[in-house]
């Protein structure tokens, strides 16, 4: 399974970027891209941590939250900015962070940052520092929504 995703990524990977139709060139990327996908397997490359195919099932229902989540705080952040008096109150908060493994701590630590308004300064073992623009963002990060869905994720709740 490993080799099929490596594979598949790599030669869209490399298909998008070349653009190439010919049948030979299409041939030569085949072969490149599955000697290479080969290599990865066997080299110990494509493991769990880099291809975490347990999580991916859970994945197609957090994306689409998180990208709505980016659209909303994209929304409250662009009405703080045109609000006259710029109504910010930054904060630093220390969120516990009780994640087992690296690719729900990764998940975690990147969805704050990819939501505007918030930015995770330091991903500690115990907790989290997280940077936040005004209130609101910190009461959202603090209700623990997000949080909850990561452990949704990794399987914990």
């Amino acid at each position: 399974m490993r080799f099929v995703i490596s594979f598949l990524s790599l030669f869209t990977f490399w298909w998008v970027l070349s653009g190439q139709t010919a049948p030979l060139l299409l041939a030569t990327g085949v072969v490149v891209c599955a000697l290479v996908a080969l290599l990865s397997v066997q080299m110990g490359l494509a493991d769990e941590e880099s291809q975490p195919i347990s999580f991916l099932p859970k994945m197609v229902t957090y994306v689409p939250w998180l990208f709505w989540q980016v659209i909303l705080s994209n929304w409250d952040v662009v009405k703080i900015v045109w609000t006259p008096g710029l109504k910010i109150a930054p904060s630093v908060i220390a969120m516990p962070v009780g994640l087992k493994s690296g690719f729900a701590r990764v998940t975690y630590a990147n969805s704050i940052t990819l939501t505007p308004g918030t930015v995770t300064i330091e991903a500690g073992e115990e907790t989290f520092l997280i940077h936040a623009l005004h209130e609101e963002a910190a009461a959202g990060l603090e209700s623990g929504d997000m949080y909850r869905r990561v452990q949704r994720l990794e399987g914990a709740v």
